[in-house]
């Protein structure tokens, strides 16, 4: 019998000098992504580490897999949860149920045009274990 796919939906961040933002997401300091687009995608996404304008042994590696279960208008209490300013024109990307992988994995660049906001597809190598993060708590906000 064949073995299921394990395909997901993922994400790309980059670690800059001084804001390593794949990598604070992947240990849980950062609980929200901020965005100046949105998408109607709820679920699990792989969070990757960009590999042309990132620094440190992130760059090109799929880091975890979080649940983005809201998007929402950016608040001003957001800011140390997002790692940034507050930016009324920034949307909140509510990240929850942190997983990280047995081993890491470079992903597959992806062509795309423009600003980079939106989710790809991505494939787990199959000797890739799926490990639960029980111990990172996401924002404390109510399910509505």
């Amino acid at each position: 019998m064949a073995e299921k796919q394990r395909i997901y939906k993922a994400l790309i961040m980059n670690d800059y000098p001084g804001a390593p933002y794949a990598d604070w997401i992947k240990n849980g300091k950062k609980t929200i992504e901020t965005r100046y687009r949105t998408f109607k995608y709820r679920g699990d996404i792989v969070i990757c580490c960009g590999k042309t304008n990132s620094v440190g042994p992130n760059a090109g590696k799929a880091l975890c897999i979080v649940e983005l279960w809201k998007i929402r208008p950016m608040k001003k209490g957001d800011e140390h949860a997002a790692g940034v300013r507050f930016n009324p024109e920034l949307y909140c990307f509510l990240l929850r149920n942190w997983r990280h992988f047995s081993r890491e994995f470079e992903f597959a660049p992806q062509r795309i045009s423009g600003a980079w906001q939106s989710l790809f597809d991505i494939s787990i190598p199959d000797d890739v274990k799926i490990i639960s993060k029980p111990n990172i708590k996401p924002f404390p906000e109510k399910e509505e």
